[in-house]
């Protein structure tokens, strides 16, 4: 395989972190390369990456060769096998071999079930909703269902949720065809198809147990986390109490006051009538901003939220105002965008006094 420097460490740095170390099957400890495609794979996901100069190739890069592709001079780069699966690397000063593994052995599952449904999804809208609601999914939790993406078809829209039981985040893509649709996309595999930033339509296909996601450039297979998605829907009560804030005021009045502490200390939110104030006190400060709303609230509240959480969920959202909905000191706060179906609540925290 004759290809330039660019293309193969492009390729390679895209595909690097589905690679992991696997004693059972040592051979998915690197990237296939077979007939115009560079293909990793691990327990949970399988990707796919076209690339023209590979065909007619069948050999393995293993995962230790790659820092050294990526820091090879610009130029073309010449990857060939030499013996027994030994694969050489060379430029025009450069040679360098590396022990491989049989690219046989290389075992993975990207099958496409012609029977599965499926539906075509614009890949920026996709992205742009995997990204709205991703944050709000659990990295570790006793409930599986918790550490994925939750994709739910209607007549016309696809809603993406994701929780961990303090914070939930809905969004929604406008498509046709997709009412049985009801897939939990492991968090994982969600980063892996927003870091690819696909702008191109998407291509789903869904069985009970597995999905593929496919567009022109790529195809990430990957299997589905079992059970039933938790009825989210009753957290999205009607607030009383109504108003909007910029977001991005909010967003840095917000790190602001998380700077001036270390402490796992809670976000107060002070609000009468159309003034906000925010406060966060430890042992060795007590910040506090003043911030208007756009909307004077009914009647005074004050409520505590986790400071990570409520910043999280506002850097999430990528409108300019957003609409804050609140029942009471001890509810959920519902927080929507102006300019789309973004929805998110986040769960109040029990304020000490002081």
């Amino acid at each position: 395989m004759k290809v330039q420097k660019y293309e193969i460490s492009r390729t390679i740095d895209k595909l690097k972190s589905i690679v992991q170390k696997n004693d059972q099957f040592p051979a998915l400890g690197g990237v296939l390369v077979k007939d115009g495609y560079l293909t990793a794979s691990n327990t949970e996901m399988t990707m796919q990456l076209k690339l023209e100069a590979s065909k007619g190739s069948y050999f393995i890069i293993p995962m230790k060769a790659f820092d050294v592709i990526k820091n090879l001079p610009d130029g073309e780069v010449d990857i060939d096998t030499e013996g027994e699966n030994i694969v050489v690397i060379k430029t025009k000063a450069i040679k360098n071999k590396y022990q491989s593994y049989p690219p046989e052995d290389f075992s993975f599952d990207i099958t496409e079930n012609p029977d599965a449904s499926g539906v075509v999804i614009n890949g920026k809208s996709l992205m742009e909703a995997i990204g709205h609601v991703i944050y709000a999914a659990a990295d570790s939790s006793s409930s599986t269902q918790m550490m994925g993406v939750y994709f739910e078809g209607g007549e016309n829209k696809i809603k993406l949720v994701a929780l961990d039981g303090h914070v939930v985040a809905v969004d929604s893509i406008p498509t046709d065809g997709t009412a049985d649709m009801k897939l939990i996309v492991p968090k994982t595999v969600a980063k892996k198809l927003v870091s690819m930033g696909i702008i191109d339509d998407v291509a789903v296909t869904y069985t009970k147990n597995r999905a593929v996601f496919k567009s022109k450039e790529y195809t990430i297979y990957t299997r589905l986390i079992e059970g039933k998605y938790f009825d989210y829907n009753r957290f999205f009560m009607a607030g009383k109490m109504k108003t909007y804030v910029s977001r991005l005021e909010l967003v840095a009045a917000m790190t602001r006051a998380k700077m001036c502490t270390e402490e796992k200390k809670p976000a107060v939110f002070e609000m009468n009538e159309d003034q906000l104030n925010i406060r966060i006190a430890d042992r060795l400060t007590d910040y506090q901003e003043e911030m208007k709303l756009q909307d004077p609230l009914p009647e005074p509240l004050k409520i505590g939220f986790d400071s990570k959480l409520v910043l999280e969920t506002l850097k999430a959202f990528t409108c300019e105002n957003i609409a804050m909905n609140f029942s009471g000191p001890k509810m959920p706060a519902v927080v929507e965008a102006e300019d789309s179906d973004m929805k998110a609540i986040v769960l109040p925290v029990m304020i000490r006094e002081e």
